[in-house]
């Protein structure tokens, strides 16, 4: 892990937290890792409208197979005109990044 400096106070971040409980333990057991598609220490250096194609969680994939409204979560918060959206972590969490 390493700091990175981000500033996004031009924006606000709205989390939904539903009520699914995603197993931490279930959800490792089926994540299928990829090669990082982006380092993450550059993260500062590619603009916010990028992340969308250039970020992703290896967790989405199975967490959404198993739960379609985790999915539907951050579909709507882009129908919703976020700029970037993701799970956090394993689940079930989403985040989204609006313009203020």
């Amino acid at each position: 892990m390493e700091p990175v400096t981000l500033d996004l106070s031009a924006y606000r971040i709205e989390v939904v937290f539903p009520e699914v409980h995603v197993s931490t333990r279930a959800a490792f057991s089926r994540v299928n890792p990829g090669t990082a598609p982006f380092d993450l220490r550059k993260l500062s250096e590619l603009p916010l409208n990028e992340w969308r194609e250039a970020l992703r969680n290896d967790f989405e994939e199975s967490v959404f197979t198993e739960f379609p409204e985790i999915r539907a979560i951050k579909e709507l918060m882009y129908s919703e005109g976020a700029i970037y959206a993701s799970m956090s972590g394993s689940g079930s969490a989403v985040f989204g990044i609006f313009r203020q």
